[in-house]
């Protein structure tokens, strides 16, 4: 039970309670011009109070809370790239959350902050920014630092346009003049336009193809092993692939495997003449760096859309969706397109090509109406 006295021109509340360790403590809260202004304060903190609010808790930014979350759950096991993400996130909280401590952060306050965020990011983002957040701060609720969750219900509508679905990828003639393109231009001294020839065969992960080493190929049985990737953010050699489902045998056509036939004894001519050793067996080894950066590689897979005609902004990651909806395009069964991308699950194909599947299932229903018009 509250206790109330004036002080002055102000009133106070005194609330007594029993701390989390058993003992009872008093709780008093003063500056309040009004009794009532007391009496509803101090009816608030009692609420808290029966929750378990840890009212002593050092208050702390949310930033420095989000940075030690991150060093206790998340480093050592999540891999440096995905570690990145966070620390990225840790970034824009600095910028946005800069004085906002954990307990001074309302929904309203937190919904202002968010609104300034999606002025300059897309809705996507935005979702990512909340969640994580909202993941953080799960310990915060359950030790009763804060009585409530301040990211629930908050609204979310980002204002700078996605990147449209017709950009990330390109039609089947399309897709074909880039294969034709990159193909006739294959030199080992320029081993950029072979990675996009067989990105756009494969589908695999640009760090995928920096790992992709001689030993992987299998001539006799027609298939890539990607087993390892190369650690592209930080260039420490090789590293483990994305996730368990990424390992993984790739079916190859003999024309693809006769590229790579013929590229692998080119290129051994070529660093023969160059007196130079491929030490690490890359089959996209570059004379100078070794491993190919991923500017130069969108940078000439752009130079070579524009030699093909193509006026779709591509990236390399845009050509692994091309070749993903080339497939499902041509009835592909979807479960074998997820296992030949190394996907964790067929939810995020499903997630990722859901636009395709739509204009497939328009499509399937053309076809069973057909069927039925028979019966």
């Amino acid at each position: 039970m509250a206790r109330y006295t004036k002080r002055g021109k102000v009133w106070q509340y005194e609330i007594s309670y029993k701390s989390k360790d058993g003992k009872y403590k008093k709780l008093r809260k003063s500056s309040f011009p009004k009794k009532s202004d007391a009496i509803l304060a101090a009816s608030e903190m009692e609420i808290k109070l029966g929750k378990g609010f840890a009212v002593n808790d050092k208050d702390v930014l949310l930033s420095d809370y989000f940075r030690q979350w991150i060093e206790i759950y998340k480093k050592g096991k999540i891999s440096d790239v995905t570690f990145l993400k966070y620390e990225n996130i840790l970034m824009n909280i600095e910028k946005y959350f800069k004085y906002a401590t954990v307990k001074s952060l309302t929904r309203t306050r937190y919904q202002e902050i968010i609104n300034q965020f999606s002025k300059t990011h897309a809705t996507p983002t935005i979702e990512r920014f909340n969640s994580t957040i909202r993941a953080s701060i799960v310990n915060l609720i359950d030790e009763g630092v804060i009585p409530l969750d301040f990211t629930k219900n908050v609204v979310i509508k980002g204002e700078t346009e996605v990147k449209k679905e017709k950009d990330k990828y390109l039609n089947f003639l399309e897709f074909k003049r880039l294969m034709k393109s990159a193909k006739s231009r294959i030199n080992p001294k320029y081993p950029s336009n072979f990675m996009i020839f067989i990105a756009g065969m494969t589908g695999m992960r640009f760090g995928e193809l920096l790992g992709l080493t001689w030993d992987n190929i299998n001539y006799d049985k027609k298939y890539i092993n990607v087993c390892q990737t190369w650690d592209y953010h930080f260039n420490t050699g090789f590293a483990p692939t994305k996730n368990e489902q990424s390992v993984r045998k790739i079916s190859i056509d003999d024309s693809t495997l006769e590229a790579l036939s013929n590229f692998q004894a080119e290129q051994t001519k070529f660093f023969r003449s160059l007196e130079m050793i491929n030490r690490h067996h890359l089959v996209f080894s570059n004379a100078v760096t070794q491993a190919i950066s991923n500017n130069a590689i969108n940078k000439q897979l752009s130079k070579l859309c524009k030699q093909s005609g193509i006026d779709t902004p591509l990236t390399l990651h845009g050509l692994r969706h091309t070749h993903a909806s080339v497939l499902l395009y041509k009835d592909v069964n979807i479960l074998a397109v997820s296992k030949r991308l190394g996907h964790k699950d067929l939810s995020i194909t499903m997630s990722v090509y859901s636009h395709i599947l739509k204009e497939l299932e328009e499509k399937e229903n053309k076809h069973i109406a057909s069927i039925l018009e028979e019966i």
